[in-house]
């Protein structure tokens, strides 16, 4: 099954990393989780889990998406990103009009596309 994705994503703001801890924090404190059982998922100190937290230090691309898995969170809603969805179009065509792998596609796309929009913002590309 031949499969064509088309998407368009309009720019976000810049996300600052006080901003990301913060809403880090709200979220884990929303899902009932420790502090030590937040930083033992991503495998760091106590006290680097801390700054990341006060916004001292950014939070890498793989630590959100444990930390969204951990909380039961999507990671755009971390990073402060939750309106992506709303600013993606998308379009997916298979050649045999089979609908099972495009009804998976928006969810995949913006997985991927909240991920970009941070890894974006803490310049890395």
């Amino acid at each position: 099954m031949k499969e064509e994705v088309f998407f368009i994503m309009t720019s976000g703001a810049m996300l600052d990393a006080v901003s990301v801890g913060r809403q880090l924090r709200e979220a884990r404190e929303a899902a009932g989780v420790s502090q030590d059982a937040a930083r033992t998922a991503i495998a760091v100190s106590q006290a680097t889990y801390s700054r990341i937290e006060a916004g001292e230090r950014p939070l890498k691309g793989d630590e959100l998406i444990a930390l969204a898995d951990l909380f039961g969170v999507r990671a755009a809603s971390i990073v402060g990103e939750a309106r992506l969805r709303a600013r993606v179009q998308y379009a997916a065509v298979t050649s045999d009009g089979s609908p099972s792998e495009v009804t998976l596609m928006p969810d995949r796309l913006y997985a991927y596309l909240e991920l970009d929009s941070y890894l974006t913002s803490q310049g890395i590309v």
